[in-house]
């Protein structure tokens, strides 16, 4: 028996009507959610692409290459441009020290040269001199980079032995 050929209840089809239930029903409000969290997802990898940063270049100033610095010691991010104050300056391991020059060897190999003056300061564990600086000790050096790569210190600050 077919449910559509049997009359309809009292013969008013506006009364049958209201009998179904009203609301939002279960399944509308699981596709709701389902829809908000793939455009929040959606909406985080747009915005991580557009503002996020990325992984290498943390790496690269982790690597040793010359990076500008910051008055107060800290490493900026990569490409970060510091108005006034410092230069550029280079990370690495003195090659040796000759006179007032350091030649500091970065990850990557590059032998940099460093100038230093009497108004340079030299960083230990606290403030020394450039005699307390040997070879391979890792410093990071704050100053004005050259032209031709050699930077002019205006700090060396020895950094802590890794390992």
């Amino acid at each position: 028996m077919n449910p559509l050929d049997q009359p309809l209840n009292q013969g008013d089809i506006t009364t049958e009507l209201k009998q179904a239930k009203s609301g939002i029903g279960r399944t509308t409000i699981i596709l709701g959610v389902a829809v908000l969290a793939v455009v929040a997802f959606v909406g985080g990898i747009l915005v991580q692409k557009s503002f996020g940063s990325t992984a290498n270049s943390a790496r690269q100033n982790a690597s040793g290459r010359q990076f500008p610095q910051r008055g107060d010691g800290s490493t900026p991010p990569s490409g970060a441009n510091r108005a006034g104050g410092f230069g550029r300056g280079t990370v690495g391991t003195i090659d040796h020290v000759d006179g007032a020059t350091i030649y500091v060897k970065t990850q990557n190999g590059t032998v940099v040269k460093v100038s230093t003056s009497d108004k340079t300061r030299v960083q230990v564990t606290q403030d020394g001199k450039l005699g307390d600086l040997k070879a391979g000790t890792q410093v990071v050096v704050q100053g004005q980079q050259g032209d031709d790569g050699s930077v002019t210190a205006q700090t060396v600050t020895q950094r802590p032995p890794t390992g």
